[in-house]
């Protein structure tokens, strides 16, 4: 297959996805700024309450969405401006009743898990958590409903990242005002920012949203996709939080954020295709749809490769910026960069499965991955600590790519390895 760098197909990919990437570094350097103010004006402790407290917020949040944002995805692109908005609306009002009883179901059990997670200060900011929740779901089924339609900028501006770097602003400039600059202040703003979003993405409760029973199987599979993938990404903190403290937890946290810069450029690219796989397989163009992966895999690829050899030689010196002693987490780093850059090298490979119908293969793929993720954190954290945890995420994160890889050609004919031709 040759490869012409200045086609229509790359400039498209190129342009777009370049947009959301320069927004991702925006955010980037604002999710960055935002670990190491709180490190050093807070403590390690509160920054890992913060991680832990994140932590439920986005499994509950993956919970009340039930997959209904991979839907949106997979079907807005094949719907009418109208039919569109009326199908985001009703997951929407979907997406707002199960957060609120998600919500009210954290916020009385705060005080267990203080206890269960023997954190002191941890049920304050669950508290927190759980009135933020309601509006951090619809927040993001309204960014997947712009990725959907192709609003590139918007989408951008609507991750998460982006508003960490304003509150890391506010709480280097106030860092008495605890309301707004403490470090789960940046949930109040994405609450405000979704209460606006909602306004303009009309009434929170649709009469209808009991229609998406027709997708009911199509958003279980996804749901339970994107919630086991959500387990695998936090089993290890939330593992490392109840057998150790909470700035060890720190500890990981900033090992793990510097490791997925390795997939930095993954995010812009793969949000970029996603509506354009669903669109190319339901059209059976499936010669574009593997040129397409090849181009995403191989700007991964070329991007990934030196960001891994940089990271790990010159890792000490990016661990000691958030602070004394975290440069002790050198091996921690190296063994999650090994993962990483397995999981960069295989490609958009459950983007491939959920877009093209084959969603429950990718949930038998996660239901695997996940009962080895869970196993090894809660195996090897007793025994080696935080190099425990990076071994059980970097060991799943390789099986499951490489899985799914192999079940995604299977099913579809379309090779996401660049390796691979």
């Amino acid at each position: 297959m040759s490869v012409k760098f200045l086609n229509t197909d790359w400039n498209s990919l190129l342009k777009s996805s370049s947009l959301v990437l320069v927004l991702k570094i925006l955010g980037a350097i604002g999710g960055y700024f935002f670990v190491w103010v709180v490190i050093n004006i807070y403590g390690s402790n509160e920054y890992g309450l913060f991680e832990v407290a994140f932590t439920f917020l986005g499994i509950l949040a993956a919970l009340s969405k039930w997959g209904t944002d991979g839907l949106i995805v997979r079907e807005i692109p094949n719907m009418s401006e109208s039919n569109g908005w009326d199908f985001v609306r009703r997951v929407q009002s979907f997406v707002g009743l199960s957060a609120l009883v998600f919500a009210l179901i954290l916020f009385l059990s705060a005080d267990i898990l203080e206890d269960f997670f023997n954190n002191l200060g941890l049920a304050v900011v669950l508290r927190m958590t759980a009135l933020t929740l309601p509006f951090f779901s619809i927040y993001q089924i309204h960014a997947e409903y712009l990725r959907a339609r192709k609003k590139w900028f918007l989408y951008g501006v609507f991750q998460t990242s982006f508003f960490l770097g304003l509150i890391s602003v506010f709480m280097y400039l106030f860092p008495q005002n605890f309301f707004v600059s403490r470090p789960m202040g940046f949930l109040f703003i994405i609450s405000l920012l979704a209460f606006v979003s909602i306004r303009f993405f009309g009434p929170l409760f649709h009469k209808g949203w009991g229609s998406l029973k027709n997708h009911t199987s199509s958003a279980t599979s996804m749901f339970l996709t994107g919630v086991l993938f959500m387990i695998m990404s936090w089993s290890d903190t939330l593992t490392v939080s109840y057998f150790m403290s909470a700035e060890d937890v720190a500890n990981y946290r900033v090992a793990f954020k510097i490791a997925t810069l390795i997939t930095f450029t993954q995010f812009a690219i793969n949000a970029r295709i996603a509506p354009q796989i669903s669109s190319l397989w339901s059209n059976k163009k499936t010669k574009d749809l593997q040129s397409i992966i090849y181009k995403a895999s191989l700007l991964n690829t070329i991007v990934g490769i030196p960001l891994f050899f940089f990271i790990m030689i010159f890792g000490e010196f990016l661990l000691s910026i958030f602070g004394e002693g975290y440069e002790g987490s050198i091996s921690i780093l190296r063994i999650l960069c090994f993962g990483q850059i397995i999981n960069a090298l295989c490609g958009p490979v459950m983007y491939l499965l959920n877009m093209t119908g084959n969603e429950k293969e990718a949930r038998n793929t996660m239901i695997y991955a996940a009962i080895v993720n869970i196993s090894a954190n809660i195996l090897l954290i007793p025994i080696f600590g935080l190099e425990g945890a990076a071994w059980a995420t970097s060991s799943t994160m390789i099986l499951w790519n490489i899985w799914a890889l192999m079940v995604g050609y299977k099913r579809t004919g379309i090779r996401t390895l660049i390796f691979w031709r």
